[in-house]
């Protein structure tokens, strides 16, 4: 009997010593989607507010999607969108993610999370769809010049179509604290991406003179029909919370 208890005594000692040893730090499990808010997309040109969901399909691979709205007066800065009547903006985001590594939050001491949500450096493919549509008065260019008070056509309606795609990489990571769980479910995703776009202006006016002001903003114009394609930057962070 004494070598029973003498045995099970060393073992509780080297079980214990394991798991003294092991530095992984294993977040609660939990379904695989992440909710997201985009903060910074109402500092955009076009302002939305926006959010959107990730969902882990595999280990080391997500797909995620995204929308907003934004109306004319939602943006805090001065923009092109003021010029006119009426605005509203339209905004879809979809991307593959494919992240790359083991998520560390101290290399020095190799303390790592284990999670079921993905965490760590990743890049990723996207899709964007936008859809701006805008209601601006259109005056009598002839009168625009030779009268104090020009002569109001009507109004004009332009829908802007905009698609495009990028490259990104990221990275997406998470506050532990051993206390506070919920805290621990917080996470951040930074990323910047590079790619192209294209946008064409469908517009309704009463006459074929553009108006004054012409209600241009940087890089773009909504007074021009047909396509153009241009190159395209992309930044961001968005806070997450894995439910």
């Amino acid at each position: 009997m004494k070598q029973l208890l003498y045995f099970t005594s060393f073992l509780l000692v080297i079980t214990s010593a394991s798991i003294a040893q092991d530095s992984t730090i294993a977040l609660r499990r939990t379904p695989r989607a992440i909710i997201k808010f985009a903060p910074l997309s109402l500092l955009d040109q076009d302002a939305t507010i926006q959010a959107g969901l990730e969902y882990q399909i595999k280990a080391g691979r997500s797909v995620q999607v995204e929308g907003g709205y934004g109306w004319r007066s939602l943006s805090a800065f001065k923009v092109d969108l003021d010029d006119f009547v009426r605005a509203e903006v339209w905004r879809v985001r979809s991307e593959v993610r494919f992240y790359t590594g083991r998520y560390r939050t101290n290399r020095r001491q190799g303390v790592a999370v284990g999670s079921s949500f993905p965490l760590g450096n990743y890049w990723a493919i996207d899709g964007l769809f936008k859809q701006i549509n805008v209601v601006g008065k259109e005056y009598d260019p002839q009168s625009i010049f030779s009268s104090a008070k020009p002569e109001l056509l009507g109004l004009k309606r332009v829908s802007r179509y905009v698609l495009g795609t990028h490259l990104k990489i990221g990275r997406q990571f998470a506050f532990y604290d051993p206390y506070k769980h919920l805290f621990s479910r917080t996470l951040l995703d930074v990323y910047v991406g590079a790619g192209a776009r294209w946008a064409i202006n469908d517009i309704r006016r009463h006459t074929a003179a553009p108006d004054y002001p012409c209600g241009c903003g940087f890089g773009r114009s909504f007074d021009t029909q047909g396509g153009q394609w241009t190159p395209s930057l992309t930044a961001g962070l968005k806070v997450g919370f894995a439910l």
